[in-house]
């Protein structure tokens, strides 16, 4: 008879897998803030895209393209959470009607808090044909609630954008 395997564990087994547990519980919060992190930068970089994306389509189709939350009646709204599409406006309304062409759609995760402010109306950025939007400068402001600092995305009248981080933790409140 074999009276190890009877007794159960080790010592030296039991510590090893104490230590090993201490240190899953002792990365979590880091690992946690990296992922955090990263859906902030990803969410920044995919809004600038679209942005971008919506800019040169104006250019290149010389028709106007607006830039916005969909509700599900194809009108634009001011809760920027969730999917944000991008679309031919070639009436200018603002809403999404069946000649209008959709170019581009970015899914923003649930947890970052995307708020937009500037140009009015506040509910989408509209660019012209020749590229600029019609009224003035506005700021993205994209936020995780679990991190201390948040992002920026400034777009300039002639529709360029750049990108800014803030050492403070989220600004703008959740609109959900």
């Amino acid at each position: 008879m074999n009276l190890k395997s009877t007794f159960g564990v080790t010592v030296i087994e039991l510590l090893i897998t104490l230590t090993i547990v201490s240190i899953l519980c002792a990365t979590l919060p880091i690992a946690t803030s990296m992922i955090a992190q990263h859906r902030l930068n990803s969410s920044q970089s995919d809004l600038r895209l679209l942005i971008a994306k919506a800019r040169n389509e104006a250019l290149t189709l010389s028709t106007r393209v607006t830039v916005c939350a969909l509700s599900d009646d194809n009108h634009c709204n001011a809760n920027w959470t969730g999917g944000i599409s991008a679309f031919t406006d070639t009436n200018g309304n603002r809403i999404r009607d069946p000649e209008d062409s959709l170019l581009n759609l970015i899914d923003m995760p649930s947890k970052v808090i995307t708020a937009w402010q500037g140009m009015k109306p506040n509910n989408s950025i509209h660019f012209s044909s020749a590229g600029g939007t019609f009224v003035s400068n506005g700021t993205f402001t994209l936020c995780h609630p679990g991190l201390d600092e948040s992002r920026q995305l400034i777009i300039n009248r002639q529709g360029r954008t750049r990108s800014a981080r803030l050492a403070q933790p989220c600004p703008v409140k959740a609109a959900f």
